[in-house]
């Protein structure tokens, strides 16, 4: 089972020629000690939207595109404070108290992130964390130190925490990330992993005119196909255009044991009453499944719209997802979406779907969906 989330919200926007944008002011200031607190990140989970508190504890966000977002609020000792906010409903003024975050963590952390421990976990954490593509090759971890790694001997299972914001930069999108970790971990015997945080892009100046289009190149690339494309494609109703294809399971009731359980309960079987083999067929027929899962490849019936405009995502069993695009010479890759639980997926516009921690996925997006691959969920291809 490996697993990714990063506790993206729904984002609906809706498309003008100038978009409304929308400012949110507040304040911050510690719990304990009611003092303002300074140099706090204030910013939308997964956007390129934040900013920082001043020395009284005041902030002010703006460019705030229509929709609704998960507000987090984070500074070094501190409890992260994490909110949904709607443009349809902003309020006057967000006054936020911190609270100082437990040191529980420390009593069960035997390895900070020295050179030693990095030699001895680096390469797991960052193969699972950040990838092994080659945009991973072109990210730097700029506060390694910042990692504490916790291996249990017992269940062999490593686990990884930071003491503040990971700090990464990412030369071949063009992104400096600010990751705030709330949970890693990996299990050794089955390689299994997951984990989760809050994530803020800030993007990069380009050297010259070259490094600019490399990187909105390489921003494509690594959004065609990626899940976000395929959350957006899925919600536009574009999945074919857009190059995915894909096969659902679906439950198909056993129509033959149905009919005969029907026959059982009308007593029409009686001693002696049906010749020949029918007996022995009937007897056979009752030892199998009530359902038989069977695999479509339609693009109906996947996508609900409610009454308050929102889609939901319905499937089941296995979902996979191929994409291609022989124009760009990208060769076909599956993914593979299985939920943890059965749920509606509440999907949007912008490619984010909600809840996250629900969905299971194996296959291309294990590896392309790491965070030297990642972009905001503000971010816009081409056309």
């Amino acid at each position: 089972m490996r697993y990714i989330t990063f506790f993206f919200l729904l984002i609906a926007r809706a498309l003008s020629a100038q978009p409304q944008t929308y400012a949110l002011s507040g304040s911050v200031t510690d719990a304990a000690t009611g003092k303002p607190i300074a140099a706090v990140s204030v910013f939308l989970n997964g956007t390129s939207k934040g900013t920082t508190t001043h020395d009284d504890g005041a902030f002010l966000l703006t460019g705030i595109l229509s929709g609704s977002y998960q507000l987090i609020i984070s500074a070094v000792g501190y409890t992260t404070f994490q909110t949904t906010i709607d443009t349809r409903a902003l309020p006057s003024t967000l006054n936020v108290t911190l609270q100082t975050r437990s040191t529980e963590l420390a009593a069960v952390t035997v390895e900070p992130g020295n050179e030693n421990s990095w030699k001895k976990w680096g390469k797991i954490f960052w193969d699972t964390f950040i990838g092994t593509n080659g945009n991973a090759s072109m990210c730097t971890i700029e506060n390694k130190n910042a990692l504490r790694f916790h291996f249990d001997g017992n269940e062999r299972k490593l686990v990884v925490s930071a003491t503040e914001p990971i700090i990464i930069v990412n030369k071949a999108l063009g992104y400096k990330m600010e990751y705030r970790l709330e949970a890693f971990s990996y299990d050794l015997p089955t390689e299994d992993f997951g984990y989760h945080g809050f994530l803020f892009f800030q993007e990069m100046t380009p050297v010259d005119s070259l490094q600019q289009q490399d990187w909105l190149a390489n921003r494509r690339r690594a959004y065609l196909g990626s899940m976000r494309h395929f959350i957006r494609s899925l919600y536009s109703g574009r999945l074919r255009e857009e190059g995915f294809i894909i096969a659902h399971e679906v439950k198909v009731p056993n129509k033959e044991k149905e009919r005969i359980n029907a026959i059982y309960k009308q007593e029409a079987v009686r001693r002696g009453s049906i010749p020949g083999d029918t007996p022995f067929h009937y007897r056979k027929v009752l030892r199998q499944p009530d359902y038989y899962i069977k695999t479509l490849f339609n693009y109906d019936s996947l996508v609900t719209i409610n009454p308050d405009q929102t889609r939901s995502f319905t499937f089941t069993g296995d979902f996979i997802v191929t994409y291609r695009n022989a124009k760009l010479g990208i060769v076909a890759a599956s993914s593979t979406l299985k939920l943890v639980y059965p749920v509606s997926l509440q999907i949007d516009e912008e490619g984010s779907y909600f809840p996250p921690q629900t969905v299971i996925t194996k296959g291309a997006w294990v590896k392309t969906q790491t965070v030297a691959n990642l972009l905001p969920s503000d971010y816009t291809p081409p056309d």
